[in-house]
């Protein structure tokens, strides 16, 4: 008994830990997706299969250089790689195929980090572009860490939900201001985060991807906890990314969550309304 319940605390250990560290790429990365979906459909059936090159132009591109970037840090040979080439038939908008050897652990690892790579970069991407056309973005991004630094429920999930809730206020009011609407740069932002939003997305294919590597990734958090157990000293401490380190990363989710729902709203109503002038109906995006 006292062995299943010492295995039963490494087990929950790890999990807990692989949670507080991936559960929200993971979340956000399928919730963006289906948004997306959203959005593509109802370019597509407005416009026809070119009109998701409205937002696919550049999204695209980004999405896989998330995946060749990920494929080179882990030493993944790229086979083929279109950054934009649209094909009608599947719909695929682009694609990097590459190899890895089965037998290098390094390289199994990868396909996490290489699936994950398109919300990775295209968050990193949204936040670049946000920062330089947003006027009160600095302001607005230390009000962001003074809220994460100041986290008090460092391993609850209500620790994650009032990180993720103040940024999420943060980021809506330092964009949407009368005086940014005058400005040029906030137009040129809303349109290249609509493009880039729309992409950071994890496909069905991606998501198989990540799930292949990460048997990899859980076993040295299982070895690491197994060994603190046998010391006695098993802790959430051994490793400390709770809401207030995590939370970091957790706010550009939510910004590229906030921008795909924003471009959601304006190129559905933009569609339905060409849409209703074409063929008399109401479009429907599902």
């Amino acid at each position: 008994m006292n062995a299943l319940i010492f295995l039963k605390d490494v087990i929950l250990a790890t999990l807990s830990q692989m949670a507080s560290l991936f559960a929200g790429i993971f979340i956000f990365g399928l919730l963006i997706q289906f948004i997306s979906q959203l959005t593509f459909r109802s370019l597509e059936k407005s416009f026809g299969s070119k009109g998701v090159y409205f937002v696919a132009w550049l999204g695209t591109p980004i999405h896989e250089l998330g995946h060749a970037l990920f494929c080179i840090i882990f030493r993944h040979k790229i086979a083929e790689i279109r950054f934009f080439k649209p094909d009608p038939v599947t719909g695929t908008l682009g694609y990097v195929y590459h190899k890895w050897n089965p037998a290098n652990p390094w390289q199994v690892l990868g396909n996490f980090f290489i699936g994950v790579g398109p919300v990775l970069l295209g968050c990193g991407v949204l936040f670049a572009v946000y920062f330089f056309l947003i006027p009160e973005s600095s302001a607005a991004w230390h009000d962001i860490m003074e809220n994460v630094a100041a986290s008090e429920n460092g391993y609850s999930v209500g620790g994650y939900f009032s990180v993720l809730g103040d940024s999420s206020l943060v980021l809506v009011s330092s964009i949407f201001t009368f005086a940014n609407l005058a400005t040029w740069q906030f137009w040129v932002f809303l349109y290249l985060s609509m493009c880039i939003a729309s992409n950071i997305r994890l496909s069905w294919a991606d998501f198989k991807g990540t799930l292949s590597g990460l048997g990899c990734l859980v076993l040295p958090f299982f070895l690491l906890n197994l060994v603190a157990a046998i010391i006695g000293s098993v802790s959430d401490d051994i490793f400390p990314f709770t809401a207030s380190s995590m939370g970091v990363v957790y706010s550009l989710f939510v910004l590229a969550l906030i921008m795909v729902i924003i471009g959601f709203i304006i190129i559905y109503l933009v569609s339905a309304a060409y849409f209703r002038m074409k063929y008399r109906s109401v479009l429907t995006p599902f």
